[in-house]
This record gives structure tokens, C-alpha cells and sequence, in this order.
């Protein structure tokens, strides 16, 4: 933690919370405006209010704003998950994809969330067609809970990574 701020540092990443200052790399990153304004937006929001959220991906080696690793409350809107419950996302830049960023994001964001959060579970829900997300949620632990659809009515299968057990005896 510097400056009061979160900060998560793997092998190759720098994890940093996502905020409205990010706006510009996330475009940039993403080539989605509208998807890097909600983000940065609800982020902001989210890190105030919760104490945790979304993270900023960034290469450790050239501090590149490379993509996201998400974790907030749902929300409404999604059918197979409740609103009250943690969802789980992530993407990585396109020229940045298919080296196991993502997975050693989340890998490091889950485990900070597991000491920030009281809770039994995180859910997740992907695209029946992206592979390369359901490949990231296998290697995570993740596991098909059921059918559900996106905001926009889509088919999507929801994944749930249950909280590790402590101490086994």
C-alpha cells in the first residue's frame, strides 16, 4: 500500500485500483469508450464505498495500462446472479492477450479480495463462445454453476470460485 492506496504486485504485474484518472488508458487499452467510462465511473464509486473493486492491469516492466481485473457487487441485471453477490471479469488488451495475464490478475485480486471480503464465493459469467475466458476460469478454480444471461438478454453460463477452506486438520 502506498499513499494509503492498494497496490498488488505479481511476478509481472502491478495491480492498482481502478479509478476516474485511468479514463484515458482504458480507451486506449480497450478501444471501447463507452465500456472504459462505465468502468472508470462505477470503479471510482466502488473502491469508495466497499473498499474494494475493479483493478487496473499494468505491465511491471513499462508501467502499460494493459487491461482489468474485476470484482463488485453485481448489480441488477443479470440473470443466474444475484445482485447482491461478488462477480467476477477481466479482460486484457488485444495485443497483450493469450501470456496469462488475466490469470495471474485475478489470481492476485481473489486472493487480496479473500482478506478484504467476508464472503463464500465470487460468481462470473462468460460467452458461451470465449474460450480464452473459460480457460481463465478453469485455471482459477471456477466452476460451471449454471445458465444465466447477460444485461443485454444474451446467453452467458454463470461460474462460481467457492472461498478456499482454512487450516485442514
Amino acid at each position: 500500500m502506498a499513499d494509503g492506496v492498494p497496490r498488488l504486485e505479481t511476478e509481472r504485474l502491478l495491480l492498482e485500483p481502478m479509478a476516474l484518472d485511468h479514463l484515458a488508458e482504458h480507451i486506449a487499452a480497450s478501444g471501447r469508450e463507452a465500456d472504459a467510462r462505465r468502468d472508470t465511473r462505477s470503479a471510482d464509486a466502488h473502491w469508495r464505498e466497499h473498499g474494494f473493486g475493479l483493478w487496473a492491469i499494468r505491465d511491471a516492466r513499462d508501467g502499460a495500462f494493459i487491461g482489468a481485473a474485476e470484482l463488485h457487487f453485481a448489480g441488477e441485471g443479470i440473470d443466474g446472479i444475484a445482485a447482491d453477490e461478488l462477480e467476477a471479469g477481466w479482460w486484457v488488451a488485444e495485443g497483450r492477450r493469450g501470456a496469462g495475464i488475466a490469470t495471474e490478475a485475478m489470481r492476485a485480486a481473489i486472493d487480496d479480495l479473500w482478506l478484504r471480503v467476508d464472503a463464500g464465493h465470487v460468481a462470473a459469467y462468460i460467452d458461451g463462445d470465449n474460450e480464452p475466458s473459460r480457460r481463465v476460469a478453469a485455471k482459477l478454480g471456477f466452476t460451471v454453476r449454471g445458465p444465466g444471461r447477460g444485461r443485454g438478454g444474451e446467453e452467458m453460463t454463470v461460474y462460481e470460485l467457492r472461498r478456499p477452506s482454512a487450516g485442514i486438520a
